[in-house]
């Protein structure tokens, strides 16, 4: 089990990285969650009963990066509420396969979800299903690796979709490197309906992992009203690549 990284703890809330490869909760089997840590920590120094944690906002497995849990029902609420409210703010980093033509801007889509796919895409507004998704970016990073075009771009949410960030890039032909669901670099299949190993960046260790990272977070916290900002610096091979 992954060991737990905590940013800030007190009487109400909880920080923390979430590692790639982590479910914010409710993982399958014997696989770690964040959840599951975090109720660890705390029956390891309060043993009256089964900790309470509350998940008021999630990342993708795949996704590293900052997230906030509350102790008590009270703090879930009012955490909750900023996010529906929009006051709770988020900052990713992904490397993007190419390069956008504008250093910045807004993308703004309809998304509809497939739940028993769990696969999301593009679609026409008046579509069944079809939710706006809307975002900011900013290109802070360009380089040419071997021949292929890579960026790093800061993204904000403004909306909260289903694997908003990967579809609307990969929409656009900028998927995130490592992104296995949306970059079709990976799952090309042969004549003979074979996977084709992906090429290029993608086939090397830095395009095992999603390169997206939550790397700042920020609210007003529950109890003192005192506005709260976190980050950390995104981890893996991937991100080796813009040193």
């Amino acid at each position: 089990m992954p060991e737990l990284n905590i940013l800030f703890e007190d009487r109400d809330l909880l920080v923390a990285y979430k590692p790639a490869g982590v479910e914010s909760e409710s993982a399958r089997g014997l696989a770690s969650d964040m959840v599951n840590m975090i109720k660890n920590h705390l029956a390891a120094s309060d043993r009256s009963g089964e900790p309470y944690v509350g998940v008021v906002h999630r990342l993708d497995k795949p996704v590293e990066g900052v997230m906030v849990f509350a102790k008590t029902k009270e703090a879930a609420a009012a955490l909750s509420r900023e996010i529906a409210d929009g006051n709770m703010k988020k900052k990713y980093r992904a490397v993007l396969c190419g390069q956008p033509a504008e250093l910045s801007g807004t993308l703004t889509d309809w998304i509809r979800q497939d739940v028993k796919t769990n696969f999301s895409e593009v679609t026409k507004e008046n579509a069944p299903g079809a939710k706006k998704a809307v975002l900011k970016y900013r290109v802070i990073l360009r380089k040419y690796i071997e021949g292929e075009r890579i960026s790093e771009a800061e993204i904000e949410l403004l909306t909260g979709r289903h694997h908003q960030i990967r579809v609307q890039f990969s929409s656009r032909g900028l998927p995130l490197l490592g992104d296995r669901k949306y970059n079709p670099a990976y799952g090309r299949k042969d004549e003979k309906g074979r996977t084709v190993p992906p090429s290029g960046l993608c086939g090397k260790p830095c395009g095992e992992n999603l390169a997206l990272c939550a790397v700042s977070l920020s609210f007003v916290h529950p109890k003192s009203r005192k506005p709260m900002h976190f980050e950390c610096r995104p981890q893996g091979a991937a991100w080796k690549l813009l040193n």
